[in-house]
């Protein structure tokens, strides 16, 4: 078992759950089996420089987060490798995802777009889901600039083919 996978499965255990997420479901284990609140387990070598790594695509957050009643969870695990496997330092607990703030996060060209961790996390227990989603229509905003210059770049760049 890989140890990203070691640390799901010590998650999802601590809070009575199984771990049986794949690359395809949107968390890693379920809240008491219930579909609609999916638990997404990020894990962070402390010996490692892990520079913005990637929270969720952000297309697949807003189709999720537009179906009524569906919630999603994260759990952000700092760990270091021994030789017994992975030792977890700090486990931040269930955050549900509308009190992340924007303020750590950022959105990076992938596919239709990544939300990724810029910064250390911030949570904002005051924020609701409309704040969210107000945050990430802010945030997208200023990635499609970016990708507008990316493209007149290019533009410029083939212009004489």
């Amino acid at each position: 078992m890989d140890v990203f996978r070691t640390i799901e499965v010590r998650i999802a255990e601590k809070h009575g759950a199984i771990a049986k997420g794949t690359r395809k479901s949107i968390g890693d284990f379920l809240l008491n089996d219930d579909i609609k609140r999916p638990v997404n387990v990020k894990s962070n070598n402390l010996d490692k420089n892990n520079y913005s790594p990637n929270i969720i695509s952000a297309k697949r957050l807003i189709k999720w987060l537009k179906q009524e009643g569906n919630e999603l969870f994260f759990i952000f695990v700092d760990y270091k490798l021994t030789e017994n496997g992975p030792k977890i330092f700090r486990d931040s607990g269930l955050i549900p995802v509308h009190n992340l703030s924007w303020n750590c996060l950022t959105i990076e060209a992938q596919g239709w777009g990544v939300i990724q961790m810029c910064k250390p996390l911030e949570v904002d227990m005051n924020q609701d889901i409309k704040g969210f989603l107000r945050g990430m229509k802010n945030a997208y905003e200023t990635y499609m600039r970016k990708e507008a210059r990316k493209v007149e770049i290019i533009k410029e760049m083939i212009k004489d083919f």
